[in-house]
């Protein structure tokens, strides 16, 4: 009777020991983990990154607000700004409707 899942040959499972295999698995598993490190490095970076940008951006706002502009209003016109031309008069003409619609 064998033990400990051994064949008659004395290998593992019913497979002959490759050591050519069994190099090139570690390989490959070495170069995934470098690989998916690398990926997950980058990302923690990259927000860390926009955590510095949000950082900067609200240090900005707070001086906008201490020289006595309106943030909420400033906000908006840079939102406005990113629009194209024709979509940002179409949403004025919206807003217009719908202001008049509701009397104010």
């Amino acid at each position: 009777m064998l033990d400990g899942g051994e064949n008659q040959s004395g290998g593992t499972g019913g497979y002959k020991a490759d050591p050519d295999f069994d190099a090139a698995k570690d390989q490959a598993f070495r170069m995934a983990e470098g690989e998916l490190r690398s990926f997950v490095e980058r990302v923690e970076r990259l927000n860390s990154e926009k955590q510095d940008i949000a950082d900067q951006t609200k240090e900005v706002f707070a001086e906008a607000k201490g020289r006595g502009y309106d943030v909420k209003a400033l906000k908006r016109v840079i939102a406005l700004r990113k629009l194209e031309a024709d979509e940002l008069a179409e949403q004025e003409a919206v807003v217009g409707v719908y202001r008049e619609v509701l009397g104010f």
